[in-house]
């Protein structure tokens, strides 16, 4: 939520700083004037008195133009941007910052749900763009569950365009609503002004199916996930398919074509730095760490031999030097420098990375100075005499290599295979035992006016690599895979800027599969779990039901084969579980050893329970759920001061000692209130009772 804000603010602020072009040109072919776009603004958003600011611009590009209209305040904070296409005089952007919707406190279940706000949304795209609201198709949405937050919840929903019933991706629609009060924050509109024709495809689905399973499919991979602890991880064998989302089966010649407009996926990665630790009163593991230290190469060691690897002179300057471990290769520590060049008017940089321990060059790259090249001649003809200018720079630098590699053959730089092109890009990869290991490469740059390197990068380590006999039959999983996904016909645009059918992979969370399970896998190699809530089978007519379903909807729940067992006891793990899981909801159940484990990690860092109360399949009485309820809410001092009066309840001296404020609270509250003029503070919580309780924990505005 944050970084959308972000994004929103950062929008609004440059379209003020865009020149506004002279209203006067071009006005005779405008069909909608800036004073007519101003009163289509306010005839459908309300724009506070107190919003005095006032800005338009007109933008022009080659699918449509818009005026871009901007209401500020001159005190304070809040803007709201909305954008007027010229021709149709349909809204085809908005959005609101008001800092009000940040302000107060905030259930962590919103009032208005995802179903009532994808209502909501379609309602405005009627209201706002009835032209498009016919063709507009709501994308799935594969996150399943709310993960909470200490703001406002937002609802977004993402749409496609449908042309004749066919998805054309490029074009969209997205709608954010306030979960708070039901209010469209945000509306963008990317879409262009298209007359297509009926289409049909030449091509059957299935037809299109082989072809893929034939000329793409699964590529058997040899894949390390990566690390940042210590202990690596080991190699697996991996079943891939490689840049899916551009991938697409022409449905008339039956092609591989790529898909150049349809990014719906983006990359993930991370990393991080190491940072060296102090020889005081070290542990074990901390000693351990600070002698791999080191015994590695020393900073003024490292960079010696990273200025022989780059052209660099006395113009440059040392801006930047770290000693990290490679994310995919934990066991691997790497020397980064990085230099610029301080000339007036002639900018240049370079980096360089060296292997701490054997001290051999990584990677570097350095600017080449493309303008003096503009007088020379290649000396670098085709892509062959740079494929034997990398050759003999591995042999003299990299004798012990070995003679697994081979180039890998890209399908989207087939470009590069023309003669006289300025530089040519090339990766090898690591082939064991006929399994590409593409994550030991090298790719270089070569400059064709020079015929050196300047962009350098190597990964090669010996590893214990799986056999392949387990793995399963690549043909049996594409045919279950392309069975239980079948691809898409949706409409692309060519060179000639022309729609054209085509078959593409249905949209997924990952195209990565372990080859021995069949399990589909994250970027780090993760089994990635099906968030689809499971349908609870022994709920059905219980007082309780809609507690119990809302809360597994939001995965706080821990089933028993697809049962929950509304009316028996609960135990403190579980609701351990779901008032952790009520802060933090990413947090999910230990795969290995005891489910609970994390939870209860948790629960300690943050003081919801003390180690000396863990009792993970103790029944939970109604006393001691008031504690952690309360625990989740404020300082347990308070919950604990001397203050407490509980007359109203006929039982109140059966409140253990040190229990009577965590009771008073979560009756006063109404999480945990009384019947019959009794508390019961040592009966039992049934597990239907307890959902109960829970829904109006997070109803509370904490």
């Amino acid at each position: 939520m944050r970084k959308s804000l972000a994004v929103f603010l950062i929008l609004s602020l440059m379209l003020s700083l865009v020149p506004a072009m002279a209203f006067a040109q071009g006005t005779d072919s405008q069909q909608v004037k800036v004073e007519q776009a101003i009163e289509i603004a306010k005839k459908y958003f309300e724009i506070p008195k107190e919003y005095d600011q006032f800005d338009s611009n007109y933008e022009q590009n080659q699918y449509s133009s818009v005026w871009v209209l901007n209401w500020t305040l001159q005190k304070g904070n809040g803007s709201i941007n909305v954008r007027i296409d010229v021709k149709s005089g349909e809204v085809v952007g908005y959005g609101e910052y008001n800092p009000k919707y940040y302000e107060g406190n905030f259930s962590s279940i919103p009032k208005v749900s995802k179903a009532a706000g994808e209502k909501i949304a379609l309602n405005f795209i009627k209201k706002v763009a009835p032209s498009k609201a016919g063709e507009v198709t709501l994308n799935p949405d594969r996150q399943n569950k709310y993960y909470y937050s200490s703001g406002p919840i937002f609802h977004s929903y993402n749409f496609s365009r449908t042309i004749n019933g066919i998805e054309y991706p490029s074009n969209t629609i997205s709608v954010t609503v306030n979960g708070q009060n039901g209010k469209v924050t945000s509306f963008n509109c990317n879409w262009e002004d298209l007359k297509v024709a009926p289409a049909k495809a030449v091509l059957s689905r299935q037809e299109a199916e082989k072809i893929f399973s034939e000329k793409i499919g699964f590529k058997l991979k040899y894949f390390k996930p990566g690390s940042d602890t210590k202990n690596a991880k080991p190699v697996k064998l991996i079943y891939q398919v490689e840049n899916p989302a551009q991938m697409g089966i022409d449905a008339e010649t039956g092609e591989v074509v790529r898909i150049d407009n349809y990014y719906p996926y983006y990359d993930l990665g991370s990393g991080g730095m190491f940072k060296e630790v102090t020889s005081q009163k070290l542990e074990p593991y901390e000693q351990s760490v600070k002698e791999e230290i080191e015994g590695l190469l020393t900073k003024e060691q490292a960079l010696e031999k990273a200025q022989k690897a780059v052209p660099i002179n006395s113009n440059y300057k040392l801006e930047y030097a770290s000693l990290n471990r490679d994310w995919s290769f934990s066991e691997l520590r790497i020397w980064s420098f990085n230099w610029s060049k301080q000339v007036k008017d002639n900018y240049g940089w370079a980096n360089v990375e060296i292997d701490a321990k054997t001290g051999k060059v990584l990677a570097f790259s350095y600017t080449v100075d493309s303008n003096n090249n503009q007088s020379k001649r290649t000396i670098v003809k085709n892509k062959k005499a740079a494929e034997q200018i990398l050759e003999n720079y591995l042999k003299t630098n990299y004798p012990d290599l070995g003679n697994d590699w081979q180039l890998k053959e890209d399908y989207y730089l087939q470009a590069q295979d023309t003669e006289n092109q300025p530089s040519y890009y090339l990766t090898l990869e690591r082939i064991v035992d006929g399994v590409p290991f593409a994550q030991n490469f090298v790719s270089a740059t070569i400059d064709s006016y020079t015929g050196k390197i300047f962009d350098f990068r190597l990964r090669h380590f010996n590893l214990d690599f799986p056999k392949k006999d387990s793995v399963l039959d690549k043909n049996k999983f594409t045919a279950d895979f392309l069975a239980k996904y079948p691809m898409n016909l949706i409409y692309a645009k060519n060179q000639d800027n022309q729609l054209y059918l085509v078959y593409n992979l249905a949209p997924m969370e990952s195209y990565t599969y372990d080859a021995v399970t069949g399990q589909m896998l994250n970027y780090n190699g993760e089994v990635i779990i099906d968030n689809k809530p499971i349908e609870i089978k022994d709920i059905q007519g219980h007082w309780a039901s809609s507690y119990i379903q809302t809360l597994n909807d939001f995965g706080m729940l821990k089933l028993d084969n697809d049962l929950y067992k509304p009316d028996e006891t609960i135990t403190q793990s579980e609701i351990i579980k779901m008032l952790v899981k009520a802060k933090d909801g990413y947090i999910e159940d230990e795969k290995d050893g005891n489910w609970y484990e994390t939870y209860y990690q948790q629960a300690k860092q943050s003081g919801l329970i003390k180690d000396a109360e863990v009792k993970p399949s103790a029944l939970m009485t109604r006393q001691e759920f008031a504690k952690f309820l309360v625990r989740s809410l404020m300082n347990d001092k308070i919950a604990t001061l001397n203050v407490y009066k509980f007359n109203q309840y006929k039982d109140a001296n059966k409140i253990a000692k040190g229990y009577l404020g965590y009771g008073a609270i979560a009756d006063g509250l109404g999480l945990l209130p009384g019947h019959g003029g009794n508390w019961k503070p040592k009966a039992q919580v049934k597990r239907g009772e307890a959902c109960a309780v829970l829904i109006r924990y997070l109803q509370l505005e904490k």
